[in-house]
């Protein structure tokens, strides 16, 4: 076990690295291919020394090789936060090989959006879409895994989880966005992303729809208390604009981990 959780922990830096790539250029449409990591300032390519996830941001005492440039913290934190998600998804799904590596790509998309979101306010589709295909992915594997159901010609196990699965997408999506129409018919101007919808329906799409509003829920109560956090602080008027995805993150990162306990845990209460 705990070979596994170190190779999970070396696995969530690599990803961690690359990930912050997609956070710096996906927002700005460019491709996280092409051309190789460099500085932001100088534009000099970063050597292979200098792009070890963690290391080498403490080697170089924070600063690009060439020009010291602050490099900021949001790069090894990033880093960390992944190798961090990857281990406890494999402590949590130890047992469940394919459940622990789902649960790995989910964190590694939710922390992707939490962080561009929070600096741009932006939700990118290779995230968000991209998100969904994959979410629908690993249903559809472990679907396909389940036994077939002899007693129907209709709708067998594989073929009923992956209905419902899409249905929950859709609901996750028509959910958000109704709320959106109907805050643009009140209020006449938008008070919601169509990204945050989009990101809704790929938790949904990994997780179902009851996870889905969990993470909904928590997001809720999480983007509510920084709110009046920032109202008391005088920082925010009526028109201030929340990074909502990045709450919706947080809620889905809940969600993932402890979603099964937390919705038996409410289920007792009307049994």
């Amino acid at each position: 076990m705990l070979l596994a959780l170190i190779l999970a922990a070396l696995l969530g830096l690599a990803f961690g690295s690359f990930l912050n790539v997609c956070i710096s250029r996906l927002p700005l449409d460019t491709s996280v291919v092409h051309p190789r990591s460099r500085c932001p300032l100088c534009q000099h390519p970063i050597a292979a020394k200098d792009n070890i996830p963690v290391l080498s941001w403490l080697l170089l005492n924070r600063r690009c090789r060439h020009c010291q440039w602050p490099i900021p913290a949001r790069y090894p934190l990033v880093e960390l936060a992944t190798a961090l998600w990857f281990v406890l998804s494999a402590w949590r799904f130890a047992n469940d090989p394919l459940a622990a590596t789902q649960c790995a790509a989910l964190g590694f998309l939710l922390i992707g959006l939490l962080v561009m979101d929070w600096q741009t306010q932006l939700l990118p589709d290779e995230f968000t879409l991209g998100g969904m295909a994959v979410g629908f992915a690993f249903t559809s594997i472990r679907a396909f895994l389940l036994p077939m159901d002899r007693g129907q010609v209709m709708l067998t196990g594989p073929e009923r989880v992956l209905l419902f699965r899409a249905l929950a997408i859709i609901a996750a999506a028509l959910l958000l966005l109704i709320i959106r129409w109907t805050y643009r018919l009140l209020r006449k101007q938008n008070g919601m992303g169509l990204g945050d919808a989009k990101m809704l329906a790929m938790i949904a799409a990994f997780l179902g729809l009851r996870h889905a509003l969990l993470a909904l829920f928590f997001a809720v109560i999480a983007g509510s208390l920084y709110a009046i956090a920032l109202l008391l602080k005088r920082n925010a008027t009526s028109q201030t604009r929340l990074p909502f995805g990045s709450f919706l993150a947080m809620g889905g990162m809940v969600a993932a981990l402890f979603g099964g306990p937390i919705l038996t845990w409410y289920a007792s209460f009307y049994r």
